[in-house]
This record gives C-alpha cells, sequence and structure tokens, in this order.
C-alpha cells in the first residue's frame, strides 16, 4: 500500500473545502436578482428615519414607509442601488444608513484602545524585565 504524501491530503483538503464555498456562495449564479429582491435588499440596508435602530424592512412607520415607496419607485425607474442610497443619503444624512460608513472619527475611536492595550503590553514587559534582573546588573543613581 502506498503512503499519501501529508503536503497531497493537506492540498486535497483545501482545494475541496475552497470549491465547496465557492459553490455555495452562489458566485457562479448567473440569474440577476430581481427588482422585488433588490428592493429587500436595499431596505435592510436602510435605517428607518424616524425608528431607533430598525430597518426601513423592520418598521411600518410612514417614514420607513415613504422610503420604501422611494425605493421601489427608482428601481422601476431603472437606477441602480448606488444611485438610490446616494439619493436618500443626500436627503437624510449618514443617519439612513444601517451600517455608517468607516472614516474620520470611527478609525480613531478603533485605534485608541489597541494602541493603549500595546503600550500596556509594553510597559507590563519593561517591569517584567527589570524585576528578572541581577541585582548587580541594576544601576544606581
Amino acid at each position: 500500500m502506498t503512503k499519501i504524501p501529508t503536503w497531497l491530503r493537506w492540498t486535497t483538503l483545501v482545494l475541496l473545502l475552497c470549491g465547496s464555498l465557492l459553490v455555495g456562495s452562489k458566485v457562479f449564479d448567473a440569474t440577476p436578482p430581481t427588482l422585488a429582491q433588490r428592493a429587500t435588499a436595499l431596505e435592510s440596508r436602510l435605517k428607518c428615519p424616524s425608528c431607533q435602530d430598525l430597518s426601513v424592512a423592520q418598521s411600518t412607520s410612514a417614514s420607513s414607509l415613504a422610503v420604501r415607496a422611494y425605493v421601489v419607485e427608482h428601481l422601476n425607474q431603472g437606477w441602480s442601488d448606488d444611485q438610490i442610497v446616494a439619493a436618500l443619503e443626500s436627503r437624510y444624512g449618514n443617519a439612513i444608513l444601517l451600517t455608517p460608513p468607516g472614516g474620520g472619527l470611527s478609525n480613531v475611536l478603533w485605534l485608541v484602545p489597541l494602541l493603549l492595550g500595546v503600550a500596556m503590553i509594553g510597559v507590563i514587559a519593561m517591569f517584567i524585565i527589570r524585576q528578572r534582573r541581577p541585582a548587580s546588573q541594576v544601576s544606581h543613581e
């Protein structure tokens, strides 16, 4: 019986996994989404203008119904998803987006704790190194 090399086993496993993920992700699906599917996807990306933390798809308020009607009307006119989102953004600002764009202050708010964590690790490492030094190597001032 011939032994299969380990690298060949792993390569086969990775290729099978990648192939399964590609097929399951519908990357090769040639059918474009219908207008109803596009409207549903857009409505789930947009935040209700008068609600707290609800998408247009989830809310039944008058403002979200108006946004839904706007989306459907402009999809029927042939607008792209990006054009509709841009038009709503110009009307309502970034508050219409359920997931606001990154950048500016949000990047700072993510970086500050990371930098503080790195600084704390550095301080702890320096403290541990100084504690482990023999007394003869410590300089007296």
